[in-house]
């Protein structure tokens, strides 16, 4: 048992050394590599420029000066796009308002209330010209609905056209006093 224990100790203190010993060379042979690449003694391929270095207080000036540009462009497009945006605003208020004012002439011409006005979509001139139709012919038939009640009333009594006898009479009066 002890010559097992032993073995196995052996094995793994020649595992561990190979293993160090290949993991270091390795490791030699990367940062040999990369010192040769950065020496930038010529060798490598032909024509090629040596790689530049930055320090870092290079970099931050870079990187500062990056920002900035991008900063004021980000600014000018922000302007650039509140100053249309105004104009745009403007535009849609003037039409707005002209489309109302035709809308206005047009139901005083046709002798509707020109309170209507207030009923109408002016988001551009097709919308208004069909939210003004559709408002016009809405408003004629309410009011023609309004009087067809309002002459509305009892149905006139058909006549027999020979004199009322006095039984006709008698239950006509009764029928009035009864309601």
């Amino acid at each position: 048992m002890m010559e097992l224990l032993r073995k196995l100790q052996i094995f793994a203190d020649e595992g561990a050394e190979g293993g160090a010993d290949g993991a270091g060379a390795s490791a030699a042979e990367d940062q040999e590599g990369t010192q040769g690449d950065q020496s930038g003694s010529g060798e490598g391929e032909p024509g090629q420029e040596p790689e530049k270095k930055y320090t870092d207080k290079d970099l931050d000036r870079i990187i500062a000066k990056k920002i900035a540009a991008e900063r004021k462009r980000m600014t000018k497009l922000f302007n650039d796009d509140q100053q249309e945006s105004d104009l745009d605003k403007r535009e849609r208020d003037v039409l707005r308002r002209e489309l109302r004012a035709d809308a206005k002439e047009r139901l005083a011409s046709e002798g509707l209330p020109v309170a209507l006005a207030d009923l109408i979509n002016y988001s551009d001139k097709e919308e208004s010209e069909k939210s003004l139709d559709e408002v016009t012919a809405t408003f004629r038939a309410a009011v023609a609905q309004g009087v067809k009640d309002a002459l509305k009333g009892n149905a006139p009594r058909v006549s027999t056209g020979g004199r009322a006898t006095e039984s006709d009479l008698i239950r006509s009066a009764f029928a009035r006093n009864a309601r």
